[in-house]
Order: C-alpha cells, then structure tokens, then sequence
C-alpha cells in the first residue's frame, strides 16, 4: 500500500517529464519549514534520526553528496501573522531566512484550522481565509529576498482530532483552498500532501492523535516530497516565434515576468512581447499537485519573415549607417552569433 501511494507520484512524473530535461533536480541547501509535522512531534530522537526532513536528507544525498536538509520545523505554529502562535513569531523563523536555501519546503496551514470556531460567522471565516493566503504569500517573498530558491508549499495532509479542533473537513473546505491560492498566485510549486499523505487510506503513517506522522509516515512523508522535487525540472518550449507550449499535465496557468496572467489557462500561450515566461503545470489528474518550470526569457522580436535572406532586406547603402541589428530564425535579437547559424540581419541608416 505504501508503494501504490508513492506509485501515483511516480506515474505522474512520468506523464509529465515529456520535454523535461533528463537531470535530477539540484535541491542543496534545503530548508523544511513547517508545524510539528516537519518538526517530528512524537517520534523526533537526538540526533534526528526519525522525521521527514532526516529521511529527506539521505535521499537527496544519494543523488548529490553535497544536498544539505535543515529542519525550521516548530510545534504548534500557524501560518498567520497576528496568531499568537505564529511561525513569523517563533525562534527558527529567522534562521530559516538566514540560511538563504536553495530548496524551501513550507508546510504550515494545519494549526491555522484550529481559527474556524464552530460559531464563527461567514465574514470571520473569510477573514481567516484571507489571512491565509496573504500571509503564505508574504512568507514566500520573505524567502525570496535572501535567497532566490525554488519554494514548494504543501497542501496539509489529512487530520482529524476533535480535542485539539482541528477537523479535516475545516482543512479541505477551507484552509487548503486559501493556501492553493496563494501559491497559483506567487507561482511556486505545490505538493498537495492532503492527496498523497492519508490516515483513511495508511492509518499506520500517523500517531493515534491522527495528525502526526508516525515513524513510519514520516519516512514516506519524505518520499513524496523527494518525488515532488525530482520532478522540478519541467520547461516551456517554443513552437514558433508566436506560441510557447508547456510541458504535457492536466492544466495550466501562464506567468509573465512573475505576475499570474488572469485567464491563460491553457497548455499553449501567444507570447505579447518580450518578457520573461513561466507556466504552473497540475501533474495529476486527481491530486492537487503543481510544478512550476524553469522561466523562458523571450528576448524582443521583429516583423522578420524567415524565409527572408539577408540580401533582400538591403542593399549597400552609401549613407552613414546609424544601427545595425541581427535576429535568429524566430526574430530574436541575437548579442553572440553561432558561425553555423541563419543570421538575418536589419540596418538603419
């Protein structure tokens, strides 16, 4: 069974890997931020031997000896900012930023259920959903000034302990949806654990308090979080001087120059001028999970047919030549040329 839940990650990076470049991805320094389950709450030993992040470790350093884990998780803490128990509050938040990673893994979200009281009113339950998704994504660019890493941000898995109000229909219907938000909007990668990581399905991943990972499910906690990580190597291709394409999934949302374009949902984009493109790919079909690929800088394009020698766009002229440009097949202004290159080139004088 532990197999067939790692096996659906698999499957799904095989879909999707089409056009991907066939190299691991590169995590170095990698930090875990995160609740009690990234800390290890219930089963954390001195020195770690136990939770997600140690088990991470040795996987990554199979395939990079020099792959560094940092464990940033604290017990208890929540996502936003004006909880008296929030992460921005603890004492491994600054560390965290200082370790400028390279790799940042953020589960945060389950303990922030705990806000949606049974006899809260819809506007107070919006206002905690908003403070969700506002503060997720003030975390990610806090992380993105020290460092500029690959940011994945977990979905939370399923829990249900009555005692501590933290109720998995509170999880799904509300906490999920704002922190998925978040992360279609900032446009980083997304691990949707709820999907992958469940009591319902491997009660013996998880504690009897049915919200911690056992020593069991911590290590195949790891696994799917080492398999979202190998699968961040996708890329968007260009067909033509006109349309980007992105890698094959199961839906998409276009990026320009960091900011969501409302509406580009499609798996090809028509490029509107210079910029630099990326495309959030969903992986599965069923789960929630989303791989960001590695941004395309489309440099200035021309008017330029292909099919145009240079010869016919000019003659000599004996005027002085004020500016003279060169572009590639596609219209692109090229700096260095390759000598077997078809160069097109434009003057002005």
């Amino acid at each position: 069974m532990a197999m067939n839940m790692f096996g659906k990650i698999v499957l799904a990076a095989a879909v999707v890997s089409v056009v991907a470049s066939v190299s691991a991805f590169a995590a170095g320094k990698v930090a875990c931020v995160g609740n009690s389950i990234t800390y290890g709450y219930g089963i954390v030993s001195w020195p770690d031997q136990t939770s997600y992040p140690h088990h991470l470790q040795e996987m990554l350093r199979g395939d990079a000896p020099g792959d560094t884990v940092e464990n940033f998780g604290v017990s208890s803490l929540t996502v936003r900012k004006d909880d008296q128990a929030s992460y921005w509050k603890g004492h491994r938040f600054a560390p965290a930023i200082e370790f400028a990673a390279d790799t940042v893994i953020i589960e945060l979200g389950t303990n922030d259920s705990k806000a949606y009281a049974p006899w809260n009113t819809p506007a107070q339950n919006a206002v905690v959903d908003s403070a969700i998704t506002t503060d997720f994504e003030a975390l990610i660019d806090t992380f993105q000034v020290k460092s500029k890493p690959h940011i994945f941000i977990c979905l939370a898995p399923y829990v249900n302990n009555v005692d501590w109000n933290i109720i998995d229909t509170t999880v799904v219907n509300r906490v999920n949806p704002a922190i998925l938000r978040a992360g279609l909007e900032k446009g980083v990668n997304v691990i949707d654990l709820h999907f992958y990581f469940s009591a319902l399905e491997k009660p013996s991943w998880y504690l009897e308090d049915l919200v911690h990972p056992s020593v069991e499910g911590a290590k195949h906690l790891a696994e799917i979080v080492y398999a979202h990580l190998q699968m961040d190597t996708l890329r968007v291709t260009q067909d033509d001087n006109l349309t980007l394409k992105a890698s094959k999934g199961f839906g998409y949302q276009w990026y320009k120059n960091g900011k969501m374009l409302e509406g580009d949902t499609l798996e090809t984009l028509a490029i509107s001028g210079a910029g630099e493109y990326k495309v959030s790919v969903k992986i599965d079909e069923k789960s929630l999970s989303r791989i960001v690929t590695a941004p395309l800088n489309v440099q200035e394009t021309t008017k330029l047919k292909p099919d145009v020698r240079v010869g016919d766009l000019h003659e000599n002229n004996p005027m002085e030549l004020k500016s003279e440009h060169h572009f590639d097949v596609r219209g692109r202004v090229l700096n260095v040329q390759n000598k077997f290159q078809k160069v097109y080139s434009k003057r002005q004088y």
